[in-house]
């Protein structure tokens, strides 16, 4: 095959199915804290982009958290976001031993999830007109501080109120970025606000959501890579993706020409380059951290711009997975003529992920399929894309993965935990009544604890052995 092209079956919508899907988007994006699409080609599009930078930056790797392995959950899916904790010797068996709720606290609006480090919990949420940072004792569910990000954001469809992103702690420091742009640098202690900017007006890209092409707000949350913190404005003029100085804010460099997506971006190592991957509305982009400059590009997405799930990346190749049509790939990386070259392995339309993200576990792939109709639940094998099992026992949820085993939190607040076996759906466990309806956000799991949220509560779960 071709390198420059990945073809991706062309499926489209017509009359009544249309209208299902933008009736189904307008309620299921949101879900976020967050394409074999439309008759596109997806094309690979190795070319360099111009970068704002001036001077080389020093990036090192991103989080600089030291503690034990375990006791800290620092960004969006985890430290390392894959969404796979490091823990081990916990309660997984919960047919036997039903973890105990810990403490519950009230909590607003919003679908960020929730990172802990040094014995603390951060999220974001609504109350009355603004939008807040909110930081709590892991321990007890005590709330230490809570600082007023921004104005209440309700996206242009009116369907929901409140944060979408998850907040990053680094260092001491925590950045959150709220849905219509304010990006804040937060003292972690303390909530005190080091600097705030509005990362539209950085960059001088147009508040996309009033053209109908971006409906829900910003929902990617900010990855700390270096000395950089890295965004998506999603402006159409080398200002797709921003990286600004994580100290003062200052813009550092700018690339990219792609409207903004849902999900969250990565950091990978391939082929001896380091690389930021970010999933726009409409592909997946690599860049070089230092300056921002393009190393390849999958065009990827469909119709709406739905790019909702995090790329996951297992050490050897990159998997990407969308709904409404869309489907999933897995390619590598490899180095030809001096150039990085994505090379697609399999697609296929058999895992679609409309808010949740993939997990990978020991040569398999974990995650809910599905938007409109029924959603299943699916295993695949990574090595062929091949579907393993599938299970209508779940439906639409977050995860995350911990041992040889999946954490399920359903939309309708269910909690659910299965074994990651590639031969068969295994429940080891199911806790009703914990959560309501809309529980979007995932799971954070740290020091043994599980915490978990809704629109209305933040619960804290004991899955430490007895």
């Amino acid at each position: 095959m071709n390198w420059r092209e990945i073809q991706v079956a062309p499926r489209t919508f017509t009359g009544s199915r249309t209208t299902q899907v933008r009736a189904a988007i307008l309620l299921f994006a949101l879900m976020i804290n967050t394409s074999l699409a439309t008759g596109q080609l997806p094309q690979i599009s190795p070319r360099g982009s111009k970068s704002n930078s001036t001077s080389p930056v020093k990036v090192v790797p991103g989080n600089q958290e030291t503690a034990k392995k375990g006791t800290t959950w620092t960004s969006f899916l985890g430290n390392r976001r894959n969404g796979i904790s490091e823990e081990t010797g916990l309660n997984l068996n919960w047919n036997v031993h039903r973890p105990a709720v810990l403490w519950r606290v009230p909590l607003g609006s919003g679908y960020s999830s929730i990172v802990v480090a040094n014995g603390r919990i951060w999220t974001m949420a609504t109350h009355l007109t603004n939008d807040y940072v909110v930081c709590f004792d892991a321990d007890t569910g005590k709330k230490l501080w809570s600082t007023i990000a921004a104005p209440t954001y309700l996206d242009s469809q009116r369907q929901a109120r409140g944060p979408r992103s998850t907040p990053t702690y680094d260092d001491g420091k925590l950045y959150c970025l709220l849905p219509a742009g304010d990006l804040l640098c937060l003292e972690a202690n303390s909530g005190k606000i080091v600097w705030k900017k509005n990362i539209f007006d950085v960059s001088g890209a147009g508040q996309q959501e009033q053209k109908t092409i971006y409906y829900w707000g910003m929902s990617a949350s900010p990855l700390i890579e270096g000395d950089l913190v890295i965004l998506q404005p999603g402006g159409s003029n080398n200002n797709s993706v921003i990286a600004l100085n994580k100290d003062t804010g200052k813009l550092v460099w700018s690339a990219g020409n792609d409207p903004p997506g849902y999900g969250s971006p990565i950091v990978i190592e391939a082929e001896d380059q380091r690389q930021i991957i970010v999933p726009t509305g409409q592909s997946i982009l690599s860049l070089n951290p230092e300056q921002g400059s393009l190393l390849w590009r999958v065009v990827w997405g469909n119709k709406y711009n739905c790019n909702c799930a995090t790329p996951v990346w297992n050490e050897e190749s990159l998997f990407i997975s969308s709904a409404y049509g869309t489907g999933a790939m897995r390619f590598a990386l490899i180095r030809q003529n001096e150039s990085l070259r994505p090379i697609s392995q399999w697609k296929t339309l058999a895992m679609q992920n409309q808010f949740a993200t993939s997990i990978i576990k020991d040569g398999y792939i974990y995650g809910p399929h599905g938007d409109l109709a029924a959603v299943t639940y699916r295993c695949l094998d990574l090595q062929r894309g091949k579907v393993q099992w599938m299970s209508r026992r779940v439906g639409k949820c977050t995860q995350i993965a911990v041992e040889d085993h999946i954490i399920c939190l359903t939309e309708q607040g269910t909690l659910i935990l299965i074994e990651a076996n590639p031969t068969e759906y295994r429940e080891k466990g199911k806790l009703t009544g914990l959560l309501g309806f809309k529980a979007w956000a995932h799971p954070a799991l740290a020091n043994g604890r599980l915490y978990l949220r809704d629109e209305k509560r933040m619960i804290c779960l004991d899955l430490k052995k007895k």
